[in-house]
């Protein structure tokens, strides 16, 4: 029989009805509370829309407790100003270390898990605590080709450049990375390309998708077959490493009369409306702005076809609420949306050459343009999808499973930064190194 265990869960990013990584710390905090007595530590921060959001709580589900911690009034205007949410994260961290240890000695927890921020590059409080602990789902090992780099837009070219050099740098036999799975009882990645990774380095990491939805709470209404112009959506921000260029080119090459309609705002929607008046396609792409989700809701089924080309994305909210309201979706095939579009309900185009990845694209859109009936038959697999494998509560039900294998295990693993075995050689290199990841986490910060 399962054991009810007493868990904590850190999770700096938790607040209800934010989306991202707020309602990943939200949700896994409600849904393993479920199972077990649950702490969540998190910034005060989210306190005035935590105790809201658990007093709408229906009266038989249970709750989690909550403990609130935030650095000096000092360290919060220094965030604030100087926009170094980064830096502000570290410090919390650090201290909330402290916070755990306290806790731990008060409770005795069985297990800890670490939940947000989900991306591998940030250290976690979990660690080194004498407990069984998990680490994850993790992401942010999804780094843009060579060739698919955004030659034309020099500041994301820059970020894109860093941030994979820091990934290769993170991800070096005598960095982070292994250090800090190896500190972990368990890591689950996010995406198969932070698994591969992990893998190389002789960890497990299943893959278990950071980011889920409440499949009820979407209307899973059959589209009809519509005559007229394919309807194509894309919703997100209007960035370069999101491929809204590559959506338009690809559009212009499919050789049909398909509209786009782009949901979103960003740094490149200047260049995004002067590059479709450029190929001809203006009266075919609508610009639609930012809406509030309530509203973004609403347009799903509306459309035919979810349009994404992101060139990396760890989650991808927008992939499984399309996919949730029966549409098909169109994706590069790379990062959490890859995930997300298994076959038959979806076309994931393979990365290669820009030329390559447009063309794909393209075929995709021309595909569905013939066969309409192929719209109804994938959006309708697409909805199967996210009731099996993203609703939240089956996904609370897999990760109790990982809890009560991970606490059965009784694995406990070291400190992040215990090393044995380690000779000179090997300890210069990881020094250099260590020189080398400094100066691009700065540069990778700074550019962001």
């Amino acid at each position: 029989m399962a054991r009810r265990l007493k868990v904590l869960i850190s999770a700096y990013a938790c607040e209800p009805g934010r989306g991202s990584e707020p309602e990943v710390g939200w949700q896994w905090a409600l849904q393993m509370a479920r199972f077990h007595d649950v702490t969540v530590l998190t910034r005060a921060n989210n306190q005035p829309t935590i105790e809201p959001g658990l007093a709408a709580l229906p009266s038989s589900q249970p709750r989690p407790g909550f403990v609130y911690h935030d650095e000096s009034a000092l360290a919060l205007e220094v965030k604030r100003g100087a926009q170094a949410h980064k830096f502000y994260y570290l410090l919390w961290q650090h201290s909330a270390r402290q916070i755990v240890e306290r806790l731990h000695r008060e409770r005795q927890f069985d297990l800890l898990h670490h939940v947000t921020f989900a991306a591998f590059r940030w250290p976690a409080a979990i660690w080194g605590h004498g407990v069984p602990c998990i680490w994850g789902p993790v992401g942010g090992m999804e780094s843009v080709p060579l060739r698919l780099l955004p030659w034309s837009h020099p500041r994301s070219l820059l970020y894109e450049a860093g941030r994979s050099i820091h990934n290769r740098i993170e991800a070096s036999p005598f960095y982070h990375l292994p250090r800090r799975a190896g500190a972990s009882s368990l890591v689950l990645a996010s995406t198969r390309e932070m698994s591969r990774v992990l893998r190389k380095h002789g960890y497990a990491a299943p893959i278990v998708s950071a980011i889920g939805l409440h499949a009820a709470g979407t209307a899973a209404i059959p589209h009809p077959a519509r005559e007229g112009p394919l309807r194509l959506l894309y919703v997100g921000n209007l960035i370069m490493l999101k491929g809204p260029d590559l959506a338009l080119h690809a559009l212009a090459r499919s050789g049909t009369n398909a509209t786009l309609t782009m949901v979103g705002d960003g740094d490149s929607l200047a260049a995004t409306r002067k590059l479709a008046a450029r190929l001809g396609i203006a009266d075919r792409v609508c610009f639609r702005g930012r809406l509030p989700r309530t509203e973004v809701l609403r347009l799903y089924p509306e459309f035919d076809v979810f349009l994404f080309p992101s060139l990396h994305d760890t989650g991808g909210y927008a992939v499984i609420e399309a996919m949730s309201n029966r549409l098909p979706v169109i994706c590069l095939d790379c990062g959490g949306p890859a995930l997300a579009v298994q076959d038959g309900c979806g076309v994931r185009v393979p990365l290669g050459s820009r030329a390559g990845v447009i063309t794909g694209l393209a075929r995709a859109i021309a595909g569905y343009c013939r066969d309409r009936q192929r719209v109804g038959r994938e959006g309708a697999a697409a909805r199967g999808v996210i009731e099996r494998d993203y609703d939240w509560d089956r996904k609370g039900e897999q990760m109790n499973d990982l809890y009560q294998k991970t606490a059965e295990a009784r694995a406990i693993p070291g400190r992040p930064a215990a090393y044995t075995g380690m000779g000179t050689t090997a300890r210069l290199l990881r020094r250099l190194l260590s020189l080398r990841g400094l100066a691009a986490g700065l540069a990778t910060w700074i550019l962001s």
